[in-house]
């Protein structure tokens, strides 16, 4: 069984910006669920440069959980719930980062800087 690290899961959300099509639903879950997992296991000793790649991630899922639940289809409230779990991990990262000392300048270009 392969380690998940928010590092990990970073590296594979840079794959997923740069595909042209769009990420099959069963890709997308389990992405989503081993970085909730990651999250819930591991949040409270996350560095920060950690919790700037855990905002980021949760940031980019909940927008594309948001726009893939307006599609009428199967598959259309599980978007839904997972579009707001993200949105609430990237808003409680936000707010730990703030917390911290980070301020939204920093955390913005920080965020930017994860996919130059």
């Amino acid at each position: 069984m392969e380690i998940v690290t928010m590092e990990s899961l970073y590296i594979k959300m840079k794959e997923f910006v740069k595909m042209e099509e769009e990420l099959e639903f069963s890709l997308f879950f389990t992405y989503y669920q081993d970085v909730m997992n990651c999250l819930q296991e591991d949040y409270m000793q996350f560095n920060t440069d950690e919790l700037v790649q855990a905002q980021a991630i949760c940031g980019i899922m909940s927008g594309n959980a948001q726009a893939r639940a307006l599609k009428k289809d199967l598959n259309r409230k599980k978007f839904q719930k997972m579009q707001e779990k993200s949105a609430f991990w990237q808003e409680a990262i936000k707010a730990r980062l703030k917390k911290e000392g980070l301020s939204d300048n920093e955390l913005a270009q920080k965020a930017e800087g994860l996919w130059a």
